[in-house]
């Protein structure tokens, strides 16, 4: 069974400023208090992870796992619409596979991005996957796709659904969240 990459554009900069010390937190120690207020205090902002349905305060019966993972998945939305995925699909292995000729390791770091959280538990709500691009990650990316199919790539039918996404991303100075 293949996986389906999912990219969102995400507000990194207030996802790192408002929640990203409470996530930290509740993934190194298992303490969810500070997860629980903020989705309680930002719940008009706050959608279901996986149907993008606006959130309402019987949102804690949707948890079945009650971990740092699920509360951190529904604290996230607020800086991303789940609604509106501009990820890769299922064509992602490709397009990696692509990459990886040409760049090597970064290929993987580039239609990803970077873990959040510790190396014995990196948050990951879908068990699946979950990474993040800053928007400097974005652009940096954004330039590497654009020499390569400058100098190296003559068609780039393959490369357009991750060239998109980076358009996208880089257009607004956001960053990405991406999960599988």
């Amino acid at each position: 069974m293949t996986m389906e990459h999912k990219a969102f554009i995400l507000d990194y900069n207030a996802f790192r400023e408002e929640i990203s010390d409470s996530l930290q937190k509740a993934l190194l120690t298992g303490d969810l208090d500070s997860l629980i207020d903020f989705i309680n205090m930002n719940i008009d902002s706050l959608k279901d992870s996986y149907e993008g349905q606006p959130l309402d305060y019987s949102w804690e019966t949707m948890i079945e796992l009650k971990d740092a993972h699920q509360y951190g998945d529904f604290a996230l939305t607020k800086f991303y619409n789940p609604a509106h995925s501009i990820g890769l699909g299922y064509e992602w292995e490709d397009i990696q596979n692509i990459l990886s000729s040409e760049l090597d390791e970064t290929s993987l770091s580039m239609i990803l991005g970077e873990p959040f959280g510790s190396e014995n538990n990196y948050f990951d709500p879908g068990k699946m996957g979950s990474y993040f691009q800053s928007p400097e990650q974005v652009k940096k990316n954004w330039q590497i796709i654009q020499n390569l199919v400058k100098f190296k790539f003559k068609k780039i039918d393959n490369l357009s659904i991750l060239i998109g996404m980076f358009q996208q991303a880089v257009a607004i100075e956001q960053g990405l969240y991406i999960t599988f």
